[in-house]
């Protein structure tokens, strides 16, 4: 091991030691990059759906029904996909599904037929699902346990940074090039060269050396596994299916999801149709929530760290993002384009506190029932996150169509208040212990 240089690894299917420093944040920035351009591959519709609806002459309602569709796709491709994370190692499903897109990107910008733009829609989402656990456990493999929520915030950081990208994107291209096309061709291109990045730089942990990370305080002098044991490592990696905690805890992403997908799906469509923008500045709008977000969930992180009390600062998200929804709900209709950008950028900030402090506790708790099951705990999660997609994507159309968008606002704010209230049910505790403010 002594002279390493920084790219000795790529010599080898795997690395069989722990990465630290330089080459450990290598490995995950490409997670990052990885992550981030597939959000930005499924969230490129959300800035440009305007300009599909009217170039296929299809309705609100109609979309939200293919979404709906998509989404039950999306949760078997978690069921289906999440077992190959944690049986072949975690770089298959972050090379294969950015290739993917990027070959649906190109059928998209071609396609003529709103359907076989609804099925690459859907094969996308299948494509991301696996991808879904598949970065979470390679993040988990990366860090040791004090520190997990800034880790996940770096996870956080890739879905920001896909959404920035898909508002930003359009905001500066679609005056250039009017039409949802010009994105799919972005996107493209975008895709190919990032499979291609992670492709030729990034290795798995391998199994032996992912065992041992059970607990950072543990002598890391685990013994090796064999060859014959990998079976009944996968194997044990099953009890996190049998955890009731684990189960309501994931319901937590649920409720998040709903809303979550709600700005990255439908706010710019909402500026557009409620408050009369044009469609690149609704995108130019909706980038300042996920600038601020950006920053948040690093701060958040960091508080979650420092203080270890995972629940409170998911909780203070959840509530304040949830107040901040009823104050946008509300706003007039003809409200300035300067109050619409400090309203979505206070509720960017809150947000950000939600998601990676929830992403620690139930990383921990997964991994407390077994370290060879993480990949398929994060699996559950994303199995689950569609049913929020079911609701989201069938009864948003129908409840915008039938009360207005403000009605619907106020329900992905309820949303947030669910997800607070069910943090409760995860480990650790609520208020920080003074050994870990003197520490």
């Amino acid at each position: 091991m002594k002279n390493r240089s920084f790219f000795d690894y790529l010599a080898h299917r795997e690395i069989d030691f722990m990465p630290s420093g330089g080459l450990r944040w290598w490995l995950l920035a490409l997670i990052v990059l990885g992550w981030a351009v597939e959000q930005y591959e499924a969230l490129k519709n959300g800035p440009v759906l305007v300009y599909i609806l009217a170039d296929f002459d299809k309705s609100l309602v109609e979309w939200g029904q293919v979404a709906a569709i998509a989404g039950l796709v999306y949760s078997a491709g978690a069921v289906i996909l999440s077992r190959i994370a944690d049986r072949f190692g975690r770089r298959p499903l972050m090379i294969w599904p950015v290739f993917a897109y990027a070959i649906i990107s190109v059928f998209g910008a071609l396609t003529e037929s709103f359907w076989t733009l609804a099925f690459l829609f859907a094969a996308g989402g299948f494509m991301m699902a696996g991808m879904n656990p598949a970065v979470h456990a390679a993040s988990r493999d990366l860090t040791p346990r004090m520190g997990r929520a800034m880790v996940y915030s770096w996870v956080s950081l890739a879905f920001t940074i896909g959404a920035l990208m898909s508002t930003l994107v359009a905001a500066q291209t679609l005056p250039i090039w009017p039409g949802w096309r010009s994105q799919y061709w972005i996107a493209a291109g975008l895709a190919g060269i990032t499979a291609l990045i992670i492709y030729v730089f990034y290795r798995d942990l391998s199994l032996r050396v992912r065992g041992q990370i059970l607990d950072s305080r543990q002598d890391t002098s685990t013994p090796d596994i064999a060859d014959q044991q990998i079976e009944s490592a996968y194997q044990d990696g099953s009890l996190v299916y049998r955890s009731p905690r684990l189960w309501l805890l994931s319901l937590v992403i649920v409720f998040w999801a709903l809303t979550y997908v709600t700005v990255s799906g439908y706010v710019p469509t909402f500026l557009a149709q409620h408050h009369h923008l044009e469609p690149a500045r609704a995108a130019g709008v909706t980038s300042y929530f996920w600038i601020v977000f950006t920053l948040s969930v690093f701060i958040s992180g960091w508080l979650s760290d420092r203080l270890l009390v995972r629940k409170s600062i998911t909780a203070f998200g959840g509530v304040s993002t949830g107040a901040c929804f009823m104050v946008g709900a509300n706003l007039p209709v003809d409200t300035s384009e300067a109050l619409l950008i400090l309203v979505w950028s206070l509720t960017g900030f809150f947000a950000g506190f939600i998601y990676p402090a929830w992403c620690a506790i139930y990383s921990e708790t997964a991994e407390s029932i077994s370290p060879f099951g993480v990949g398929r705990a994060f699996g559950i999660t994303a199995t689950l996150s569609p049913v929020a997609g079911l609701f989201l994507n069938l009864g948003l159309p129908r409840i915008v169509e039938q009360w207005g968008w403000s009605t619907w606002m106020m329900i992905a704010g309820s949303c947030c208040f669910c997800a607070a209230a069910l943090v409760g049910v995860g480990k650790g505790p609520w208020w920080p212990e003074t050994r870990s403010l003197a520490s």
